[in-house]
């Protein structure tokens, strides 16, 4: 699974649970039906492998799952700032902004180049914002659109760190992180990051 497997309306639906313990109250905070909550939350958990609440008469009890992952979204739907983006205009805006063309980002992703296009095009009507001009022959970032992919990169890593932080309840073990520092980093504070890490997590190398 990748953060990109996720629905935004069900992440802050789950958020919404953890806070207030039902999905009564959560559907009112995300404008979302119940039932609409309840299927979401449902794909999620069956996405994961993981039960995130226990049902019970007095309301919805969170597990350790769904704090980490509650926590997790809401840093990530914090950097996107907007209730009304989806996560494919986010998917398709950071290859766009990645790969620097709409043909390349397609390769990158296997979507359509149409796809894209709209992707992109709806993300600009959703934001009020223009985030890609034509430069001659090609196209670039304007500096709302620099911004914007900034603010997703982040928000899909917080949802990548909630991938890696599920993984003794997921099931999902064995994973690999690579990690990039400067030599004062990796001489004195990466080690004895990677230490507590792997003690805490031994199937991620």
């Amino acid at each position: 699974m990748t953060p990109w497997d996720f629905n935004l309306r069900h992440l802050r639906a789950v958020a919404a649970i953890v806070r207030f313990g039902s999905a009564t109250a959560a559907s009112q905070v995300v404008a979302i039906s119940q039932p609409a909550i309840t299927q979401g939350l449902a794909r999620i958990e069956a996405q994961l492998g993981v039960t995130l609440f226990q049902r019970t008469p007095a309301g919805m009890i969170a597990e350790t799952p769904a704090l980490i992952l509650a926590e997790r979204s809401n840093a990530a739907l914090k950097h996107i700032a907007s209730a009304r983006v989806t996560m494919p205009q986010m998917r398709a805006f950071v290859a766009l902004a990645h790969a620097g063309s709409y043909a390349e980002a397609a390769n990158e992703t296997g979507l359509a180049e149409p796809s894209l296009h709209r992707a992109v095009t709806d993300l600009s009507v959703s934001l009020g914002k223009l985030l890609v001009e034509r430069r001659g022959r090609g196209i670039a970032l304007t500096m709302e659109g620099r911004l914007v992919a900034r603010r997703f990169r982040l928000a899909k890593s917080e949802l990548d760190a909630a991938l890696a932080e599920l993984l003794p309840w997921t099931g999902q073990g064995h994973e690999r992180i690579a990690i990039g520092a400067m030599p004062l980093a990796r001489a004195r504070i990466l080690p004895m990051a990677v230490s507590s890490f792997h003690a805490a997590y031994p199937d991620v190398a």
